[in-house]
């Protein structure tokens, strides 16, 4: 069994599938690591118990699917030709399937095309909402049932192309300040990206503002502001008093998240 004819199997028999454990191995010729192996498990693994409870509040209560079901299969590749074979495979579910009627609303039965993702792109930049959409997109392929998609997938859809937006603008930014590094030598940023390549911090300052700290840094402030902006960031600044009596700017830096061990890792690189 390959792995697409597993998807379709469970496609079919009204049941969703998950990524598992996989395993790695490292090309000594080319350096880079080979995925050799992975395992695919049933979407309701897991016991219930090892979730972690709902924190106090007014969130929403999401129901729990996981019943610790054992059912799974393990592909593994047997050259370097991309040739992949079924290890070992375990179809015994301990629970009832998906019905008939509802095996649509299976993720695994759930998608939205590229010409789809445009339409609904276009709403989006319009402000129209997912739901209004999931109703205007029903009606252009006829009903319900032909979308392929539910009003929670369009929603995710919008969401995840807000924060390739933005991850976007991380990238027009830096390259600004690569820009502005070239043309001036006294003009210093540093940055720092996590897993996922989101920015996490970002600090810059320029000759004046040295200038500034040489003359005026004798007392400095950090002053963040109040609430994050639309990028999920704080904005903050050193700032001192020059023989005016006006604030001046010694630096900025953005931070993800403003907690102690951050704070300090953009105070190094403000002495820097």
């Amino acid at each position: 069994m390959t792995l697409q004819s597993y998807y379709n199997f469970a496609s079919t028999m009204g049941f969703s599938v998950r990524l598992g454990s996989t395993k790695n191995i490292l090309n000594k010729e080319s350096g880079q690591k080979i995925l050799v192996m992975k395992r695919l498990l049933c979407s309701k693994q897991s016991s219930p118990s090892l979730i972690l409870p709902p924190s106090n509040g007014t969130g929403r209560k999401n129901g729990v699917s996981r019943c610790g079901c054992m059912a799974s299969i393990k592909f593994k590749k047997i050259d370097r030709f991309d040739k992949w074979v079924t290890d070992t495979v375990n179809y015994d579910h301990n629970h009832p399937f998906t019905t008939p009627s509802k095996i649509r609303y299976l993720p695994i039965n759930r998608s939205i095309s590229e010409t789809s993702k445009v339409l609904f792109s276009s709403l989006a930049e319009v402000n129209v909402p997912a739901s209004q959409q999931a109703v205007y997109f029903s009606n252009q392929v006829g009903e319900v049932q032909n979308m392929g998609c539910m009003t929670l997938d369009i929603n995710n859809m919008v969401r995840d192309d807000r924060v390739d937006l933005k991850n976007y603008d991380v990238d027009l930014i830096v390259e600004k300040f690569e820009i502005k590094k070239l043309e001036n030598k006294d003009f210093f940023y540093d940055f720092v990206k996590d897993d996922e390549g989101r920015l996490k911090h970002l600090f810059w300052t320029d000759f004046i503002m040295i200038e500034n700290y040489k003359l005026f840094g004798d007392f400095v402030t950090f002053d963040t502001t109040y609430k994050i902006n639309v990028y999920s960031m704080v904005f903050g600044m050193f700032c001192g008093v020059n023989h005016h009596r006006k604030t001046t700017i010694f630096g900025s830096a953005f931070l993800r998240y403003f907690v102690y061990r951050f704070f300090f890792y953009i105070l190094i690189f403000f002495h820097l």
